[in-house]
């Protein structure tokens, strides 16, 4: 672009001007863009003053826009003119001190998502999530901005969160439901018309942090869910060895908020037009239950993602997966039995080693972190009671990157590499499975071409953790909408939303998806994480209860006639900001009381560290962030129980 100097710049002009024998030049630029007729054309040349930003862009503009001359006067102290009927794209201007022109609401947005996209993964940094070490200062105070933001939200939650807890204490049972031994009941107000009914799909991140936040005076909410809890998944793998026990990362979606309604069944259609979903209660064994309709002001779509094979055969009826509590009891039922069958006096040499290969396809925090858990296991607890075994267990990651851990920094991804190598796990990157049997996998290497052989790698038990894909619900939405289907590229794909997260092509914005089933259109893909989706129910959740007006065009706004509390409450904001995501880290255990930790402030990196450091603060983190002092309370006891008494070994 062109770059007018600056009063730094103007020592370097002025002695180019006298290298150049005092002549200045002066720029004429052509008009980029045609002025359209609604626009009153200049009627004289405008004089830009220096030290102005006029355009900026990476690559070289097209031709035509800017003159190859425009090069030349970087750092000179110029007058630009422009020709009557010039018009420079409003999108070029760029924000600076005394500038040309603020930008508007869709320059800043677009400001914030390019932001996002350079900081992940960039190359220089060598980080991704947390940015680089140096950032603009004003990224730094767009960072604290949403920070102080999201203080003043949690506040404004906790308050509402005790608040209406009170009356439902207080409240004493009927007569009625005390003759049948029945606990007090909540306050029901149906006879308010005007509160919204709200149907929420789920009990995932996203959903427990809608109904944990939502405010039940003006929303009447029903969750509608296959299972009526919610899993703390970041410990899904410890649970899967015994670490920590299932119902101790298990809390009942009504215990986070007591007034809303559940339904146990599985949502089958939905049907934007009548605005009601057809839901089938659960059935066990072989029973069957018929079908319902549930009428909707608001749908929230927060089912998230199940396990994708990738066209590779064989996965879905030979591996394990990890992703709900039934997969982490079923693998840790797997691995005791792989190690009762190796202990027969029956059993060969070879079907010992191979009962005893476990393998893990996946290089992300899932597979590390089982990775780590099953070391840990191995070590500390099987070895006790069969030591003759040890020798001949074997773990292998599989994973199809360069590099594992590939959302952390370079420096902690090698931390983590020879942290599982000196644990004797065999890490397989550039690899890819080609095909799963119920004995064996066939592993491929990559970046070889077609020279690369594949490898036959015997195994008792192999994980699953290199993929996801939609559920059926959401490619039923998909379906119905044509601008969903111009927008995916494919048959399957995310649910599509705006900026505050309304599903494109609903035009009367009733139905909101959040959290991995969803992606912002136009915009680059946020990680499919739990800290994503928190934090979308907790904004779809004030979106709510601050009542704006979700039919609106554009921004969600407030009614006029809103009153004052529910101005205070929405901060003076008559529109609705965006969602943006305030990104604070990751983290990540390795086995042997290690991890890989990093810190960060939207894109403003904090700090990083592997090793016991991190493992403190890993425990630190997921202590305080389970979802109940009961659930903190039961981690904890499980922590020491399996430290000092190890892990529990029964197989039933």
């Amino acid at each position: 672009g062109l770059k007018l100097s600056s009063s730094r710049g103007r020592c370097r002009a002025d002695r180019r001007k006298a290298q150049m024998g005092g002549a200045m030049p002066s720029l004429v630029l052509p008009p980029p863009v045609a002025l359209p007729s609604t626009v009153r054309p200049a009627q004289a040349p405008v004089a830009l003053p220096a030290g102005r930003t006029v355009a900026r862009g990476r690559s070289s503009p097209p031709a035509g826009q800017l003159p190859p001359a425009a090069s030349l006067a970087r750092g000179l102290e110029a007058t630009v003119v422009l020709a009557a009927g010039a018009l420079l794209p409003r999108a070029a201007l760029r924000r600076s001190p005394g500038g040309l022109s603020r930008p508007g609401r869709s320059q800043v947005g677009g400001r914030r998502w390019r932001r996002f996209r350079q900081t992940r993964g960039s190359p220089s940094s060598g980080r991704r999530g947390c940015g680089a070490s140096r950032l603009p200062r004003h990224a730094l105070v767009d960072d604290l901005a949403l920070a102080s933001e999201e203080v003043l939200n949690t506040i404004e939650d906790a308050a509402l969160h005790v608040g209406r807890l009170g009356p439902w204490l207080r409240q004493p049972p009927s007569a009625q439901d005390a003759a049948q031994g029945v606990a007090a009941a909540p306050p029901s107000p149906d006879a308010r018309p005007e509160r919204r009914r709200v149907v929420v799909l789920g009990t995932g991140w996203a959903a427990h942090a809608t109904a944990k936040v939502v405010d039940m005076e003006t929303n009447d909410v029903l969750i509608v869910s296959p299972r009526n809890y919610f899993v703390f998944t970041p410990m899904l793998a410890a649970a899967s060895v015994g670490t920590v026990e299932y119902r101790s990362i298990l809390e009942h979606i009504r215990s986070a908020n007591p007034i809303l309604r559940f339904y146990q069944g599985a949502c089958e259609d939905i049907d934007v037009d009548k605005h009601q979903i057809t839901v089938r209660p659960v059935a066990r064994g072989d029973q069957t239950q018929k079908p319902f309709a549930i009428p909707y002001d608001v749908l929230v779509v927060a089912v998230g993602l199940r396990p994708s094979a990738r066209g590779v055969p064989g996965v879905y009826e030979h591996c394990l997966f990890l992703k709900g509590i039934e997969d982490a009891r079923r693998l840790r039922t797997r691995v005791t039995e792989c190690f009762e069958r190796a202990d027969l006096p029956n059993t060969s040499d070879g079907e010992r080693r191979r009962l005893l290969t476990f393998v893990v396809v996946g290089g992300g925090p899932t597979g590390c972190e089982l990775c780590g858990e099953l070391s840990d296991f191995l070590q500390n607890d099987l070895r006790r009671f069969y030591p003759r075994l040890e020798p001949l267990v074997r773990i292998f990651l599989v994973h199809r990157g360069r590099t594992i851990l590939p959302s952390f920094g370079q420096d902690l991804q090698r931390a983590a590499f020879e942290t599982l190598t000196g644990q004797g796990i065999k890490i397989m990157t550039s690899s890819q499975v080609s095909s799963v049997a119920a004995d064996a996998v066939v592993i491929k290497p990559l970046g070889q071409g077609a020279g690369g052989e594949e490898t036959t790698l015997s195994c008792g038990l192999c994980v699953w953790s290199a993929g996801q894909r939609s559920q059926d619900i959401a490619d039923n939405l998909r379906q119905q909408i044509p601008e969903q289907q111009e927008l995916s590229e494919g048959a399957a794909g995310p649910v599509f939303v705006d900026e505050w997260l309304r599903v494109k092509g609903v035009p009367d914005g009733s139905v909101i998806a959040l959290g991995d089933c969803a992606a912002i259109a136009g915009a680059p893909a946020l990680p499919q994480t739990a800290q994503v989706a928190a934090q979308q129910g907790a904004f779809v959740a004030r979106l709510l209860n601050r009542r704006y007006d979700l039919t609106a065009p554009g921004p969600p706004t407030l009614p006029p006639e809103a009153e004052t509390m529910r101005l205070v409450r929405a901060r003076w904001q008559t529109e609705a900001p965006a969602f943006s995501f305030l990104d604070l880290g990751r983290l990540a255990y390795l086995g042997e009381d290690k991890a890989v930790a990093e810190v960060s402030l939207g894109n403003t990196a904090v700090s990083s560290a592997a090793g016991l450091a991190a493992f403190l603060l890993w425990r630190s983190v997921y202590v305080v962030k389970q979802v109940s002092l009961r659930n903190r309370v039961l981690v904890l006891f499980d922590w020491v129980k399996s430290k000092v008494f190890g892990r529990d070994l029964t197989r039933f």
